[in-house]
């Protein structure tokens, strides 16, 4: 049985409207789903709001969130928790200035905690003697005074005075020590420290260390560089090559001459690094002798950097070399009219070597083509690339939306889809969430005809399945979720339009896997079950004939496996038709799909595939690993109500090597006084009903999900949970008592200190 994931459950919740942080948190602590809070429509504007910031993308942001007295609410809500630590650290970088002082005393509770970084605790609430005492690591020091020193914009140093002079005292000392580390450290908040203390750390400042001063000085305000003009021309003086980026970022942030005389010194020996300088600012942005530079080198350089960005600016004819660096260079110059006047074999020579690093720079250049995004990664270099060309914010969040969906479980791809109200472009949702080269007019003339969020996941989860995202297992479970109550009609209309290759690997030719995958006299019987196979729901089918094809075309054992277990997981409803198929197999694929550990078990095995051909799939591997966690893992797969089902069709001794060790079990579930009696009747039920053995275990486990499946078995059978809740350790008590059927069938029960399993006869 499959249960969604608690990550999946709260963000579908959110998409619904749900507006407590508290119940999306597990969406808020996976990077993946929270950008999808952040971009969604219909997403409560607190919640989309906490999933730009646990995204990292606070570019994501809407007008006046930063100012919003409910976000401040909802952030101060979750100090101390796991989630909130991943957004306080980047709240810390925009929230107003002292927001946190009247939550001092939570953040200092959490960093003590290990919930909060000090340097987060320390910036967010402002300068004084309680948030510097948290401070006692230079980098943590240096991160705190580079937020402190930003504001007021007109005193650098303002900070020191909500310091007392032996806290600023310490706090300067550790960044003026000795060691390389505290160089760095002290490098990133160099503006914002006194000028008697700058001169002494800027004398040492060399390597990485000044690329971080040069990009501190670039973000730092006009006052607090003319308060150190002297100390920033030294350091513009003493670069090296490979700090033209900062040099570059600085010149055009400041428009100090000597920061681009700097440029020019080091562009005259070092040509290829024209790729860094316009990579760093828009050509229009760089000054005209670095441009002149740069275009007087085409000829001569020879890594063809510069011959690409006189090509991209349309200032020469002859089409440059093609790498990954002349493409950065070629992307950050280009204009859009050299660009539409490629031809489109060159296009795509082009495109092909783009990358998620690239991608930002052609989309600032060019535009939101699909055919760009689909190399992208949300982050803030792409959002500000983007917003560039983005007409209005609802324009932004569609076009970058689907980039979200291509990094998503595939697993989970279906039903986010299907949560989303439907989108204006759906062909470039889905050009871009399937991460397609080009859109074929078959397929954009089906999308258009179907432009449904449903109809979308599918084409969707069958691209990236054929493509491979994500386990076998999961791309078949996708598969089925994605075509559930789709006609062949509609399935064989979506798959004509899909490319050959996707659509190869969904519905194979049956002659060429049987070819591949039975002998001469068994192929008959293969072809006659692919003809049942056909005969079922496309949702079953269509993930079978993927696991079948993967069986057929991968070589490593590994996916063989993984087929085998696409394939049970597949038809598993469909007991006979699997076993029909394996029958057919030859050995060595049998092997893979159902092993036989040993004869006594054999029959056992094929009973259980008849009954559950994944339980049986997953049980042969196990047992045949003499596996004991991965037999109950197994076992576990099976709903609550086949259970008892499957159980007995298993020997005794099948069962007892599935059942371990039961006291143990025991003593990790239950009071200490209760151990035996929960062990007992463990074993009472063991003879019958697996339910409550595997339950525990799953409940007992560190993992959140294992938590959630345990939970939701016993709710199923609310009296086995309640006759166990006397006997269990309160930690576990509260989890199922917060189930209301298990509560009630609960509530007259003998209290815990009762060592009876067995309930009250109710009247």
């Amino acid at each position: 049985m499959h249960y969604p994931s608690s990550t999946l459950t709260a963000t579908l919740r959110a998409l619904r409207g749900v507006a407590d942080p508290h119940i999306v948190a597990p969406t808020l602590g996976d990077q993946r789903f929270a950008h999808i809070l952040a971009l969604a429509p219909g997403v409560d504007p607190v919640i989309g709001a906490l999933g730009a910031l646990a995204g990292e993308v606070p570019d994501l942001l809407a007008p006046g969130a930063i100012e919003s007295p409910a976000l401040h609410a909802a952030i101060a809500s979750l100090i101390g928790t796991d989630v909130g630590e991943r957004v306080l650290e980047v709240w810390a970088e925009v929230a107003p200035a002292g927001w946190g002082a009247p939550h001092a005393t939570a953040l200092i509770d959490a960093v003590r905690d290990a919930h909060c970084a000090p340097w987060v605790a320390a910036a967010l609430i402002g300068p004084c003697d309680a948030s510097a005492a948290l401070l006692s690591q230079t980098w943590d020091i240096a991160r705190a005074v580079q937020h402190w020193g930003r504001t007021p914009l007109d005193l650098p140093t303002a900070w020191m005075e909500g310091l007392s002079s032996t806290e600023w005292k310490r706090l300067v000392n550790m960044l003026t020590s000795n060691g390389s580390s505290a160089l760095s450290a002290a490098a990133i908040c160099l503006p914002w420290l006194p000028r008697h203390c700058v001169a002494e750390i800027a004398e040492h400042i060399a390597g990485m260390s000044l690329l971080f001063a040069l990009d501190a000085y670039a973000c730092a305000s006009p006052i607090a560089r003319a308060c150190h003009a002297n100390i920033l021309a030294s350091l513009i003086q003493r670069a090296e090559r490979y700090h033209l980026v900062a040099l570059t970022r600085l010149a055009v942030a400041t428009s100090i001459d000597a920061a681009w005389d700097a440029v020019v010194r080091h562009l005259r020996t070092h040509p290829r690094y024209a790729a860094s300088i316009v990579a760093a600012a828009p050509w229009d942005d760089v000054r005209p002798d670095v441009q002149d530079i740069i275009l007087s080198a085409a000829d001569n350089d020879s890594t063809s950097i510069c011959a690409a960005i006189a090509y991209a600016l349309g200032m020469r004819s002859d089409h440059p070399t093609i790498t990954r660096e002349t493409a950065r260079a070629f992307f950050a110059a280009v204009t859009l009219e050299v660009w539409d006047a490629l031809t489109e074999e060159k296009k795509r020579m082009w495109l092909s070597t783009l990358d998620k690093s690239n991608a930002p720079l052609a989309v600032w250049s060019l535009g939101l083509d699909p055919a760009f995004l689909k190399h992208a990664m949300l982050d803030d270099d792409l959002i500000v690339a983007a917003r560039r060309h983005a007409p209005h914010e609802e324009t932004l969040r569609w076009t970058l939306l689907p980039l979200t969906v291509c990094d998503l479980p595939i697993a989970d791809v279906p039903a986010v889809i299907a949560a989303l109200p439907a989108s204006p472009d759906p062909v470039a949702f889905v050009q871009i969430a399937g991460r397609m080269w080009e859109m074929s007019p078959a397929l954009r003339d089906w999308i258009t005809a179907h432009p449904t969020p449903q109809t979308q996941g599918a084409t969707i989860t069958a691209l990236h399945a054929a493509a491979k995202h994500g386990t076998l297992v999961e791309c078949c479970g996708a598969l089925a979720h994605a075509l559930a109550g789709w006609s062949w009609k509609e399935t064989h209309a979506l798959l004509d339009a899909l490319p050959d290759d996707v659509c190869d690997a969904l519905r194979p030719d049956p002659d060429v896997i049987a070819e591949r995958l039975t002998p001469l006299h068994r192929r008959g019987d293969f072809l006659q079950a692919l003809d049942s196979l056909a005969a079922l729901p496309p949702s079953v089918a269509i993930s079978a004939y993927h696991a079948l094809h993967v069986l057929a075309t991968m070589q490593r054992v590994g996916d063989h496996q993984h087929a085998g277990e696409g394939l049970a997981q597949a038809l598993r409803a469909y007991g006979d038709c699997f076993l029909a198929i394996v029958d057919a197999l030859a050995v060595e694929h049998q092997a893979k799909v159902l092993p036989v550990p040993d004869n006594e078990t054999q029959d056992d095995i094929r009973a259980l595939a008849s009954a559950d051909p994944l339980v049986a799939h997953r049980l042969a591997h196990a047992l045949h690993k003499s596996d004991p966690t991965a037999i109950l893992d197994a076992l576990e797969t099976a709903g609550a109500q086949d259970m008892r089902r499957l159980w007995r069709c298993m020997s005794e001794a099948l069962r007892r090597t599935i059942s371990g060790d039961i006291d143990a079990l025991a003593s990790a579930a239950a009071t200490p006084e209760h151990a035996n009696a929960l062990a007992q009747a463990l074993r009472g039920w063991n003879a019958n009903d697996p339910l409550a053995l595997l339950a525990l275990r799953l409940l007992i486990d560190d993992n959140p999900d294992g938590t959630v499946r345990g939970v939701a078995m016993l709710a199923q059978r609310p009296n086995v949970a309640a006759s166990l809740l006397p006997l269990l350790h309160e930690n576990l008590r509260v989890r199922l008592e917060s189930v209301p059927a298990i509560a009630l069938d609960g509530a007259d029960l003998p209290p815990s200190r009762s060592p009876a399993p067995v309930r009250r006869r109710r009247c």
